[in-house]
């Protein structure tokens, strides 16, 4: 049965609630965790790299409540699953490559937790204790970390790209 299509407008601007109001809690649910946790990435972490997310998720979150809605009343339905479940990447992958796909979200949390006790934390801790220089010199150690991680990781995927074929 399809929903008021006022409320589903409504519901569709947050992302993961559209998805909900259709009846598809796993699925809606798993939106507004990845949004939560990139929101929460991008206000920690105060780099607009880290943004990029946010209107990805939102945008896929609109569109889906209006195909989901649109679908509703068929024959043709969705299984409410979490998103990570029904990822064909996941599906397909053998053990290497969900290793691999481990790794990389491994080094981005490393890079994240580095990011944050050299440009946020530990100045702090310095200017606390008198020490203002040593923060100055950490912001700067700090705002060259997201360009040098992009390129390294741009290089290293690049070449994995040209060696795989």
């Amino acid at each position: 049965m399809k929903k008021n299509l006022f409320f589903t407008l409504c519901f569709s601007l947050c992302p993961g609630a559209g998805q909900m109001y259709q009846g598809y809690m796993k699925r809606g649910l798993s939106i507004l965790i990845l949004f939560a946790i990139s929101f929460a990435i991008f206000a920690t972490v105060e780099v607009p790299f880290f943004a990029i997310p946010l209107p990805v998720i939102f945008i896929y979150s609109f569109f889906d409540t209006f195909n989901i809605r649109s679908i509703l009343g068929t024959d043709e339905k969705f299984e409410d699953k979490y998103i990570w479940e029904t990822s064909e990447i996941l599906k397909t992958s053998t053990a290497t490559k969900s290793s691999s796909i481990k790794k990389f979200i491994g080094i981005i949390l490393v890079f994240v937790g580095v990011y944050i006790l050299i440009y946020n934390t530990l100045p702090s801790i310095f200017r606390a204790f008198g020490l203002s220089y040593i923060a100055r010199y950490l912001n700067i150690a700090g705002s060259y970390l997201t360009p040098i991680l992009i390129s390294v990781l741009s290089i290293f995927f690049g070449m994995k790209m040209i060696i795989k074929k």
